[in-house]
């Protein structure tokens, strides 16, 4: 049997060379990233790969590819996908997000640190001719770092976190009390929002943790607390925060996503001298992202050979290969 396997744009060449195993599987490449392409050329395709958060993959996109076999996002976010088309046709969705959980870890830490030891700000002091020597910097040492959402990323964290001597924290939003182990205290969010000094957001954004922490839960937290969000923009009301910040409800916040990526010029949340924002970087390391690029096309030819296990996808109530 021959498979078409339909890729949104090229994988780093660590990906290609794995497809490039397979003499029975044809690989098409869209013209260009968009909704419209992918869906003229979705019909005739048994998998599909996407490459970063575009384009998306619709219902209607779904229903129009009766060949279809298994979907895999080069990447840990999905929110570009609809998961709920896929699993009502039985078609397994696979993320590489393992893979880039190292990278996006010590990203989330580089934000912690640089918001702990104001790092930006001194370097904007020294640049214009300061050299400001005051207290004011925190120690990650005996702070509790609550990682909201424990998948591989949120993993990852804790254990550099716990590495700075720092109290873990876990909740998350999709599994419960069941986000317990590796020795890390479980706690609902709410709960557990109170007593965090830092609050790193590594879940995926779903309709559960879309606005999730919003103006409610910012009043929960310390107004020398940070937030820390590698996750998706959407996770965090930002006009909610930019209140917070501006009331002083919050000791600052390092982001890597907003909701609106590139920012408009109007966004509250560029004025704020305690706020550190990268432009969803968090992942973008060339070896980082050449084991995304091997996870993905090792994936994708597991599910077109129905290899695919519970473990290995995002909605794991499907088969390990998807039917019409």
């Amino acid at each position: 049997m021959r498979y078409s396997l339909l890729l949104s744009q090229l994988l780093p060449a660590p990906g290609m060379r794995v497809l490039a195993t397979r003499a029975d599987v044809a690989v098409a490449i869209l013209s260009a990233p968009t909704e419209a392409a992918l869906a003229l050329a979705i019909a005739d395709a048994d998998g599909v790969i996407l490459v970063l958060e575009r384009p998306r993959l619709t219902a209607e996109m779904v229903r129009a590819a009766p060949r279809l076999r298994v979907v895999c996002r080069c990447g840990a976010g999905y929110d570009n996908i609809d998961v709920t088309a896929l699993t009502e046709r039985g078609i397994p969705l696979a993320t590489s997000g393992a893979a880039n959980a190292d990278t996006v870890a010590e990203h989330a830490l580089y934000l912690m640190l640089a918001l702990a030891k104001r790092g930006p700000l001194l370097d904007r002091a020294v640049k214009g001719g300061g050299w400001p020597r005051e207290f004011g910097a925190v120690e990650l040492r005996d702070r509790t770092c609550l990682v909201v959402g424990y998948g591989a990323i949120g993993r990852r964290i804790a254990r550099l976190a716990a590495a700075f001597s720092m109290r873990v924290v876990v909740a998350d939003p999709h599994r419960g009390s069941d986000a317990a182990g590796d020795g890390h205290a479980a706690a609902s969010l709410d709960q557990a929002l109170p007593e965090a000094d830092f609050v790193v957001l590594a879940c995926a954004l779903t309709p559960t943790t879309r606005g999730l922490i919003d103006a409610a839960r910012l009043t929960r937290m310390r107004p020398t607390a940070f937030l820390v969000n590698v996750a998706r923009g959407a996770v965090v009301d930002e006009k909610a925060l930019a209140q917070a910040l501006a009331g002083g409800q919050l000791g600052g916040a390092g982001l890597d996503v907003l909701e609106t990526e590139p920012p408009r010029p109007g966004n509250p949340l560029l004025a704020f001298g305690n706020i550190v924002l990268t432009s969803h970087t968090a992942a973008f390391v060339e070896t980082a992202y050449d084991r995304m690029a091997v996870k993905a096309a090792k994936d994708v030819l597991a599910g077109l050979d129905g290899r695919l296990g519970p473990a290995d996808v995002v909605n794991p109530e499907v088969s390990g290969s998807g039917h019409v």
